[in-house]
């Protein structure tokens, strides 16, 4: 194992232990500049080890919104019926012949993809790793489908592509429709996600699709995640079940939202 490999295990083993760790201290510690120690972290995030915050790190366990990352197997069995019915009010509201639309990597919209192989000539964009193999696996008896993905920095908690050549791979993109999950909503944060890498990437996503759909079940409602992924003036169509309080709903509404409520 390389001096650097040796030195990151030994962060990442400290930052775990404490369950945190300042740049500044990690630089005394092990006795390297600054700026070797925030590559070091940089590395360590990209391997999904651990979050960087503003002056140094955190464990996964002691992220703000740790109960966001837990494994993406376990998280698509949680609320199941909501997202499989918030995937079929989809597909048949929003899904056309000859569509050419953007998905995002999350559990959520991944209950979307069996249902795209009902339709013809679609053309799917996406970041999620897990989603173009299940994209793969809707389409294998299809000849008329076009899948794109981009490239960039696999991040393993979320199986999606992140970093700046996801980024830009999304600006030389124009799609119809977006569909896009994320950790939670609220009336004054909007739509918010726990991962900056995430966040990035599904903005610039949002800059390239005319209209874009959130598709979040009821339980994720009041949820404030660490960065806001879009403002609630910014949701053109929300799809979430019949779980969603009337007054957070109306509220929703009156700020130009159109709500769809899937049963």
């Amino acid at each position: 194992m390389s001096l650097p490999s040796q030195r990151r295990r030994q962060i990442l083993e400290e930052i775990r232990r404490a369950g945190a760790g300042s740049v500044s201290s990690l630089s005394n510690r092990f006795d390297v500049s600054e700026t070797t120690i925030r590559r070091d972290l940089r590395i360590l995030e990209e391997e999904g080890q651990i979050e960087r915050t503003h002056g140094g790190a955190v464990t996964q366990a002691n992220k703000p919104d740790a109960a966001a990352i837990i494994a993406r197997e376990k998280r698509k069995n949680l609320h199941a019926l909501q997202k499989s019915q918030i995937a079929r009010y989809i597909a048949h509201e929003f899904i056309r012949d000859g569509d050419n639309i953007a998905v995002e990597g999350g559990t959520t919209i991944s209950a979307l993809v069996p249902l795209l192989s009902e339709r013809s000539d679609l053309t799917v964009v996406t970041n999620g790793l897990a989603i173009t193999n299940d994209l793969h696996t809707a389409f294998r008896h299809h000849n008329d489908a076009t899948i794109l993905c981009c490239g960039g920095i696999l991040r393993g908690v979320s199986s999606t592509f992140v970093g700046p050549v996801a980024e830009q791979f999304f600006r030389s993109f124009h799609v119809s429709k977006l569909f896009l999950s994320a950790t939670g909503l609220t009336l004054d944060t909007g739509v918010s996600d726990p991962s900056m890498l995430e966040t990035q990437v599904k903005r610039a996503m949002i800059a390239a699709a005319g209209t874009v759909i959130v598709a979040m079940d009821s339980s994720k409602f009041g949820v404030k995640s660490l960065l806001t992924v879009l403002h609630v003036d910014e949701i053109d169509i929300l799809v979430t079940d019949d779980g969603i309080a009337e007054p957070f709903k109306h509220a929703l509404l009156e700020r130009g939202v159109d709500v769809r409520v899937a049963t």
